[in-house]
C-alpha cells in the first residue's frame, strides 16, 4: 500500500491546475464537498477526512470522480 501525503496531492493538483497559487487557493477555498470547509480542514481533521480528501483528489485525476455520488 502507497502512502499518499499532501506533497503528492500537491503534485497531482499542479498537474490539474497548472499553478501553485491555484493550488493553494484550492486547498484554502470553502468546498461544497465537505459542508463548506476548507479542503485542509478536512484533511488535517482525522485519518477519515484525510482519506476522503486523498480519494476526491485522486478520482477527479483519473477520471473517476461522479457528482451525482
Amino acid at each position: 500500500m502507497t502512502t499518499i501525503i499532501k506533497l503528492d496531492l500537491d503534485k497531482i493538483l499542479f498537474s490539474m491546475l497548472g499553478r501553485r497559487e491555484l493550488v493553494r487557493e484550492w486547498w484554502e477555498s470553502p468546498n461544497k464537498r465537505w459542508n463548506n470547509r476548507t479542503p485542509i480542514e478536512v484533511y488535517q481533521s482525522s485519518e477519515e477526512q484525510r482519506q476522503s480528501v486523498i480519494s476526491y483528489i485522486t478520482s477527479y485525476a483519473s477520471g473517476e470522480y461522479r457528482d451525482w455520488e
